[in-house]
């Protein structure tokens, strides 16, 4: 059933680029029209999906019934510049509003680090690269926003299977839910989150810290920077916000996606180890918060 989900997703990914192609997009309204705090989405890109997947995923956030204020595109300063950035994207980010901007490589950690720091008051929505959103994902994360505007809230989470006061294997925790039980979650910031203004630690902005502790694992860090923060995590009931888009090519090249090298060769636990070994306090603010 795991595999039909995930193939039936693919295809239904690749109808709906094809219909986003048609459909018509309108240009994000000037950021003076629109009520403060912004809903700004950000997110990054590399490598090959600069000039593939990413288009497509800023073509369905553009249709999204919720419109955003504003859409960030972060690559890395490394290997990209205003010189090189495939003609495609950049002329279809000029026609429609959609920002680019360059910063510090610093990994997965582009899609949220820098806007926190460019965007400290707004309502900040994280996507991926990979993934084309269905047209009532954000207004459904924004109307739970004003719901609990405290808190953080994704549509897609782990839940954490805990034993003698340590985290079981990554492996072992309850994958991939929708809906909100009784056990804590844990967010996957591919498929949605938004975070509120202040919702994270301090340290979340620490790029020496989190590419020391964690290089490979921003949803780990955000977590934690949540927790040492006092703020709460929820799911809001959306079911799976998304359609998968760039499958076939992680399936045939097993090392090309972040979620299979790190799940695969237990990186997120030994991650996880690292933060709760430098954050002593933050296993029991978690357990305080639920």
């Amino acid at each position: 059933m795991k595999y039909l989900r995930i193939l039936w997703s693919y295809i239904c990914g690749v109808l709906y680029m094809v219909l986003m192609s048609v459909l018509p997009k309108k240009p994000l309204e000037p950021l003076e029209n629109s009520v403060h705090p912004h809903i700004v989405v950000t997110l990054t890109s590399y490598g090959r999906r600069v000039g593939t997947t990413v288009i497509h995923v800023l073509k369905s956030l553009l249709l999204q019934s919720r419109r955003p204020d504003r859409i960030i595109l972060w690559l890395d300063n490394v290997n990209f510049s205003s010189d090189n950035v495939p003609s495609k994207l950049a002329k279809f980010c000029q026609k429609y509003g959609v920002e680019i901007r360059f910063c510090e490589d610093i990994r997965s950690y582009k899609k949220l680090v820098p806007a926190l720091e460019l965007c400290p008051d707004d309502i900040l929505v994280t996507v991926d690269d990979d993934l084309v959103y269905k047209r009532g994902f954000l207004k459904s994360l924004y109307e739970a926003h004003l719901k609990a505007p405290a808190d953080i809230l994704c549509t897609l989470a782990h839940s954490p299977k805990v034993k003698d006061r340590q985290f079981l294997p990554y492996k072992e925790w309850e994958q991939n839910i929708t809906k909100m039980g009784d056990n804590p979650i844990f967010p996957l910031g591919g498929a949605g989150t938004l975070y509120p203004p202040c919702s994270l630690y301090d340290d979340v902005v620490n790029k020496e810290l989190f590419m020391t502790l964690a290089p490979q694992a921003d949803d780990i860090w955000f977590w934690a920077m949540a927790v040492m923060a006092g703020t709460k995590h929820r799911l809001v009931d959306f079911g799976y916000s998304f359609y998968q888009i760039d499958l076939l090519y992680q399936k045939l090249h097993k090392d090309s996606s972040l979620m299979s090298s790190n799940l695969h060769k237990d990186n997120n636990d030994v991650q996880i180890r690292n933060i709760m070994k430098y954050y002593e306090e933050l296993f029991d603010k978690w357990l305080a918060l639920y």
